[in-house]
Parts: C-alpha cells; structure tokens; sequence
C-alpha cells in the first residue's frame, strides 16, 4: 500500500481533472435499477446483488452467479479453492504490512530484516491458511512456500516504498501515510435505487484525493474487469453518502498468486490507477442490469464453452454432478 502513496505523488492524476465530468453519479437517477427488476427486488422475488456478484466474472455464462443468487438456486454445498485461501492470505498479508512501524529504516537491510520478521511470525499466526493451502494444490505451480517468499518479496518492496515516500514528502496536499485506511469505511446504499447490496466494504478508501480502491489477487495478468469493483464501489459511496460526495479514481492493488509451470518469476504488485468516468460507469451499469437478468430466469445459464476456470471454481462438485464434462 505504501506503492500506492509514492506512485499516486509521483503521477499525481488529479491535476489532470480540468475537463473530468461525470453524469453517472450513484446519486443520480440515470444510475438507478428500473422496471421489472426493481419490482421484483421490492417484492423480494430476487435477492439483492453486492458489487462482487456483479463484477466477479469468474465463470464466462454467469452460471456461479445463478447457483448463489438465483431465484430457483440449488442448495449447493460449495469447496474451498486454492485461489480462495490464497486470495485471504494475500489480503491479511497486505493489511499487517501497513501496520509496520518504519520509522528505524534506512538502508536496504533494514528493510530486508523488518519485512522477513514479519513474513515469519506472518506464516505462523496463518498456519492453518497455509496447511490448507497446502491440502488444496492440484498444480505445480501452486506452492505455499513461494506464495509466502513472494509475499516477503512485495514486503521488501512496500518499505521501501515507504522509505521513499518519508524522504520526498515535502507539500500538504499529497497523499500522505494517514491518507490509506486500510480497514475501510462500511457503505450502506439504497438497495432499491441503486441495486447494490448492503453493506459495502471497499478494501481502502481516500476520501480527501477522491480514490476507491481493491485489493486483488489471481492467476494470470489484469482483467478488464477488475475496474468494475471499483466502479461499484464509487456509486455506491455516492449513493450512501449524497450529493457532493463524490469519487473520480479507483485503483486496484494486484497480486498475482501463480506462477507459470515453466518458470518462477520473482514478481511485484502492480498498481493500476484510472478514472471512473461515464464510460466505465455505464460498463458496469449494464452488467448490473445482466446479472438481476440472470438471476431472475427460471434455470441457470448453461455450462461455458470454455472451461478452463472450471478447476478454480467453488461450484466445480455441483456443475460435474448436473453433467458438465472437462
């Protein structure tokens, strides 16, 4: 998270907001869920949906979404995933890392010493997480041990991120260390306007430079549709908190938990910092309104074409029962 700080003062986008203007605000009634979806979550025939459900596009039909929101869902038991475990332990990590006191840094051995402490009394306080994930693994590639040294690696990094941020902060209105609050604000929308649960829980949220933000982590490179959770998040805090109150940036903070079976790559988080404009607003907008679609049909879409994030999936037992083939 320090990364976010050195990187958002070093590009500092909100310079760039001369000609920035957005219609599609979570307070305007252009955003609001209309029609027969609106009636139906009145009525309580469909259930709510949270920004995850509308913007987690895990399976290419929806199909997972169905099995956990659908009007006729399956009582289904799910199975723990090795992204799941991984995917908490990835967020623990990155909220005990902003904890550290680093005030006695200032060389790289310090840094290396701090983080691999931390990293070690980590691994113990999270054993089970890491047993479990050790229980769960069906690929080379899905190792607990080079997970945790990744993790220490990206710790490295943080400090000395922060390192770097102590030295160049010099103005007030940069970000600054209390800026990032990591255990983030509880949202709580009109539900019926703007057809998103209650609560919402962003992962950190800077109110003062207008920035959302979530932490992600996964196998593979960037998804398109990563910057719909903080598109989510952005209405509904407008939505929450009214006219005025409004957010133009989201980051996302992304761990990649793999690595290739051919090569392990010693890799960092990436940062990615972007504009919620009209554009990505409306994106998800239509994604809201295809999802209470699909949870509101009779059946469940079908099984996808292309099945390769079947194997990651908490719904994998109950899909192979109703007759998908891998």
């Amino acid at each position: 998270m320090f990364q976010i700080i050195a990187l958002w003062n070093l590009a500092r986008p909100d310079k760039d907001l001369e000609n920035f203007k957005v219609d599609l605000r979570g307070y305007s009634k252009e955003t609001y869920l209309t029609g027969q979806f609106l009636e139906k979550l009145s009525s309580k025939e469909i259930k709510p949906l949270s920004v995850s459900d509308i913007a987690d596009f895990l399976c290419p039909t929806r199909r997972d979404l169905y099995i956990k929101k659908g009007r006729n869902k399956p009582k289904v038991k799910t199975r723990k995933t090795w992204g799941g475990i991984a995917g908490r332990i990835v967020e623990n990590f990155v909220q005990n890392l902003f904890t550290i006191n680093g005030d006695k840094i200032s060389k790289y051995s310090d840094i290396i010493n701090k983080a691999d402490n931390m990293s070690n009394g980590f691994k113990i306080v999270n054993s089970k997480d890491f047993a479990k994930l050790d229980t769960l693994k069906s690929r080379q590639e899905e190792e607990p041990d080079w997970l945790l040294k990744l993790l220490t690696y990206n710790g490295r990094a943080e400090l000395g991120f922060k390192l770097l941020h102590k030295v160049l902060l010099k103005n007030k209105d940069e970000m600054g260390l209390n800026d990032v609050k990591i255990t983030s604000c509880e949202l709580r929308p009109n539900c019926l306007q703007i057809g998103i649960s209650s609560p919402v829980k962003p992962d950190f949220l800077i109110e003062k430079h207008k920035i959302v933000g979530d932490v992600k982590s996964g196998i593979g490179g960037f998804k398109d549709y990563y910057l719909l959770t903080c598109t989510g998040y952005a209405l509904a805090f407008e939505n929450a908190k009214g006219d005025g109150n409004d957010i133009n940036f989201g980051i996302i903070y992304f761990f990649p938990t793999r690595h290739s079976e051919y090569v392990k790559p010693i890799s960092f988080v990436q940062v990615y910092i972007f504009q919620i404009d009209d554009k990505l607003r409306e994106y998800f907008l239509q994604k809201r309104d295809e999802s209470y679609r699909i949870v509101s049909n009779d059946s469940p879409p079908d099984f996808p074409k292309d099945t390769q994030h079947c194997g990651y999936c908490q719904y994998l037992d109950y899909c192979k029962s109703q007759g998908l083939k891998l």
